[in-house]
């Protein structure tokens, strides 16, 4: 499973967002990536999925979440999409 985060560096939850899923990619088995919406890669990603808030969770190129999950949160959706 592939896992984009999509942040900013002006978003004040972003950090948050940041280590709850990287606490998720220790003990789920996907395939994990921060992605600046500053940055191409990011970029394209906002344009192609039409993101319009941040931090934003982007599973195997579909739009998953916006906002801030739980750890709890964020791990269902882990095994769900698994």
């Amino acid at each position: 499973m592939e896992v984009r985060l999509l942040v900013s560096k002006w978003c004040p939850v972003c950090p948050q967002a940041e280590q709850v899923w990287s606490e998720v990619a220790r003990r789920e088995p996907i395939d994990y990536q921060v992605l600046d919406i500053a940055e191409p890669a990011g970029r394209a990603l906002v344009a192609n999925l039409r993101v319009r808030t941040v931090p934003a969770l982007v599973v195997d190129g579909k739009l998953a979440a916006v906002g801030l999950q739980s750890l709890g949160d964020a791990l269902k959706i882990a095994q769900q999409a698994a």
